[in-house]
């Protein structure tokens, strides 16, 4: 069976999940090139599981690999899909938001028979976002609320001079469009570019952000009115356990994805 190479961009939270998943056999992938601006962690990385891989810059992780896996930062998203390009290579990116802040670079990627996989991430109900889109949505709104940790060093709490140490009880400390908020949060709020993908868009879509220092767990609701009715759903996400300003669940959706195109991919190279 040909198995689909892998190159990874970014090594920490995320992509120790999707070697963890790798190890369990059951995903025809391996992972052969790692990037990271830290190579101390792509070092730590290849260590603890023993990849047969090589640590190396973007254009090697390209060229060496069947698809590009980003799950590193906001910044990345522009070079690795022109990476993708360049070389032909499908990608996964992880972080939407930096998607969302460069609508340009999907329709370069279609122009160019490239795929871009957008992950659920840590939401449910996208599906049915996007099936309602097809009779037109009037409005979606996010509320997302995480314990104070997990919004710790947001741009938009530093330059607001938020302090969220000494929260008591539950407080806004955003309101306003996904594509505000995923530049003011740019580690926290990739859901909101999922959603706004799927949905009636970045200006469009409303977002609220609560810090609550009673909370254990990451919480995303999304509230959405259309032809179709109205939908609700709330996900009650884990923190990650190596990462509290990441929800496990959007791990999972790296791990399904990565499935779904390693499978596609072996059928291909099968046929």
């Amino acid at each position: 069976m040909a198995k689909m190479k892998v190159g990874l961009v970014g090594c920490g939270n995320i992509g120790a999940d999707l070697c963890i998943a790798l190890q369990k056999g059951e995903i025809p992938a391996q992972i052969v090139a790692l990037t990271d601006l830290d190579e101390d962690r792509a070092r730590l990385l290849l260590r603890s599981f023993q990849l047969d891989a090589e640590i190396c810059d973007l254009e090697e992780n390209a060229r060496r690999s069947d698809f590009i896996i980003e799950c590193s930062q906001f910044n990345a998203v522009k070079d690795v899909v022109e990476a993708a390009i360049r070389h032909h290579k499908d990608c996964l990116i992880m972080s939407v938001g930096g998607l969302m802040v460069q609508m340009e670079l999907l329709e370069k990627a279609k122009k160019n028979n490239i795929e871009v996989h957008i992950p659920s991430g840590a939401i449910c109900g996208l599906d049915g976002i996007r099936a309602a889109m097809q009779a037109g949505l009037h409005r979606v709104v996010l509320t997302t609320r995480k314990p104070p940790k997990g919004l710790e060093g947001a741009p938009y709490l530093v330059e607001n001079n938020i302090d969220l140490d000494s929260l008591t009880k539950p407080k806004v400390v955003f309101e306003g469009t996904a594509m505000e908020a995923v530049t003011a949060f740019p580690a926290n709020l990739n859901v909101a570019g999922a959603l706004s993908l799927m949905g009636i868009g970045p200006e469009e879509t409303e977002v609220c952000i609560i810090a609550d220092p009673n909370a254990t767990e990451n919480i995303h609701e999304v509230h959405a009115e259309g032809a179709f009715g109205r939908l609700h759903t709330v996900t009650t996400n884990m923190p990650s356990p190596r990462n509290a300003k990441s929800s496990y669940l959007a791990s999972l959706s790296a791990c399904e994805e990565l499935r779904a195109a390693s499978v596609a991919f072996t059928a291909h190279h099968t046929d």
